[in-house]
């Protein structure tokens, strides 16, 4: 008989129905690493959240236009929005740039408060040089960099056509509508340029402008602020150590913690929870708005973990106390006085040991609720958590047997279907069954039980780590045990680097994500390793042979 494994290759069976060659394990050698330079675009798009936030920060507007809502829409092709390969400009894109362009242009320059802030503090008396001395100011920060001198010659001409294109208009306001409409559909604005200001090889480094922006863009998700481009210009941004300083600063404004929201959101994908919903007959407990809740206890627990408590991946994993309102801490079942606000809960004081970190949260469990719940859940964290690669399942695999007359468990139906001897043994059997088992003790709102049918729930099972098998009874003991192993600090730290470089990982990243692996099994805090992260070497350059 032959079998499709979980690397996606075709072998012999073993008598029980396993395949002899291994899927493949990511451990030291990181899945996704595919030994080649990591090929980096000159000219990463802003996603459509950097758009509405540089509109926003460029004309000093005290909210985001929200305009990108009528754009072409934004596609994903992995867990995180920014992965330059997404992000193209069509024909009809640029034309929604070049629409938004006037509409913000003129509606600045028709506020006069606004318009007030755009304008440098003194003006030259002379038309040509009042308009270079506002094109040189618009364009430091539209480009993220200086203008040369080409570039203000060209601008300055610009201004002065605005008394012609718009002659009901003040000349100035006029002409800074011009360049206006320029700044905001060129494509130095537009893309994040990374030219580079050497290249040796394939390898290009880049400016110190091109550093500022990619150090604004992964931390605060927008253009550098004056500080940050002050830094350049006065040669404080050519260390790592500098570096590190400036994203120190990010780090600290609540940007920079919106930011950590803003990863675990997207690695753990908690969208999810804003659509859940229960049947209120099956769980009394459900209520509307909970996916908003758990959505909220998700964020505040990173937040506080990382920020407050200094925490690393493992105490993300593992932590035992989350942050909850009444209603969570009605499904938790933990008792105490809580209200509308969310704070900090500890499960030590409840008969629920396996209870800690993002895994055992309700949002995780909920969204991934239901009779196949152990498949989900040991698909989702054998993908985004250890970084196993997994095949898409075959179109004609049969779905899972429904309950007959609930006399089996959900565990016996899934191992009856893919468990030893089987078809789905090498996959499910090795790498997806024992990971969801670890949380068969949760229903399908999170909840903790014991029994399902009236037989006893088993949580116990064997998982194959790069360092050899493990066995653990419950997902308390699961948890335990990918904290303390080096392919799960390595899958974080590769999220990692894929987010700061807005791209896919390879080869050449191998060195770096193990040596932040290394550092975040040692104890790293999450805070330490992103200041590390952007002091190598790597956020400095690009791969030139994929320009």
């Amino acid at each position: 008989m032959l079998l499709l494994g979980c690397n996606g290759t075709i072998g012999d069976a073993n008598p029980n129905g396993e395949l002899d060659t291994p899927a493949p394990r990511c451990g030291r050698s990181v899945c996704g690493a595919t030994g080649e330079l990591a090929a980096g675009s000159a000219f990463p798009r802003l996603t459509h959240a950097q758009w509405e936030n540089s509109v926003r920060d460029l004309l000093r507007l005290a909210a985001t236009p929200n305009l990108s809502g009528s754009f072409e829409p934004d596609t994903r092709l992995s867990f995180f929005d920014n992965n330059v390969r997404a992000l193209r400009v069509s024909s009809d894109l640029w034309g929604n740039y070049q629409a938004a362009a006037e509409t913000l242009a003129e509606a600045a320059t028709a506020d006069a408060t606004v318009l007030a802030g755009l304008l440098p503090g003194e003006l030259p008396s002379d038309t040509v040089e009042r308009g270079r001395a506002i094109a040189r100011d618009l364009g430091r920060r539209a480009y993220r960099r200086p203008l040369t001198n080409e570039e203000l010659d060209a601008h300055g001409a610009l201004f002065e056509q605005g008394a012609m294109y718009f002659p009901d208009m003040d000349p100035l306001d006029g002409g800074v509508r011009m360049l206006l409409e320029a700044f905001l559909q060129s494509p130095h604005f537009v893309y994040r340029v990374e030219l580079g200001d050497s290249q040796n090889g394939d390898i290009v480094q880049l400016g110190g402008f091109e550093i500022a922006s990619r150090l604004s863009y992964m931390i605060w998700n927008t253009m550098p602020d004056d500080e940050l481009l002050d830094a350049v210009e006065g040669n404080e941004l050519n260390t790592a150590e500098q570096i590190a300083a400036q994203a120190a600063r990010l780090l600290d404004d609540p940007r920079g913690q919106a930011m950590l929201e803003r990863f675990h959101a997207q690695l753990f994908n908690w969208d999810l929870y804003g659509d859940l919903s229960k049947d209120p007959m099956e769980f009394p407990l459900s209520y509307g708005g909970m996916g908003h809740d758990m959505y909220e206890e998700a964020r505040v627990f990173v937040e506080r973990v990382v920020l407050e408590e200094d925490g690393n991946l493992a105490e993300l994993l593992t932590a035992p106390y989350t942050f909850v309102n009444a209603d969570l801490a009605a499904i938790y079942g933990l008792e105490g006085a809580f209200d509308d606000t969310f704070s900090r809960a500890s499960f030590s004081s409840v008969e629920q040991p396996e209870r800690g970190g993002l895994l055992t949260q309700l949002g995780f469990l909920a969204s991934h609720g239901g009779l196949t719940a152990s498949v989900r859940r040991g698909v989702f964290i054998n993908h985004r958590v250890l970084c196993t690669e997994l095949p898409p399942p075959p179109d004609a695999l049969p779905p899972i047997p429904a309950d007959d007359g609930m006399t089996m468990t959900s565990r016996e139906r899934i191992e009856m279907h893919t468990g030893p001897g089987t078809c789905g043994a090498s996959c499910h059997g090795t790498f997806i069954n024992p990971v969801g088992f670890a949380f068969e003790g949760f229903d399908g709102l999170g909840q903790h039980r014991t029994e399902e049918f009236g037989m006893p729930v088993d949580t116990s099972a064997t998982f194959e780590f790069s360092d050899g098998p493990v066995a653990f009874d419950g997902a308390e003991q699961f948890n335990d045990a990918i904290a303390a192993r080096i392919e799960t600090h390595d899958c974080y730290t590769k999220h990692w680097v894929e987010y700061a470089f807005g791209r896919d990982t390879a080869g050449s990243d191998l060195d770096l994500i193990q040596d932040l692996g290394d550092a975040s099994l040692d104890g790293l805090s999450v805070r330490a390793l992103i200041l590390r992260l952007v002091q190598s070497e790597e956020f400095r350059v690009r791969n030139g042979g994929g320009s």
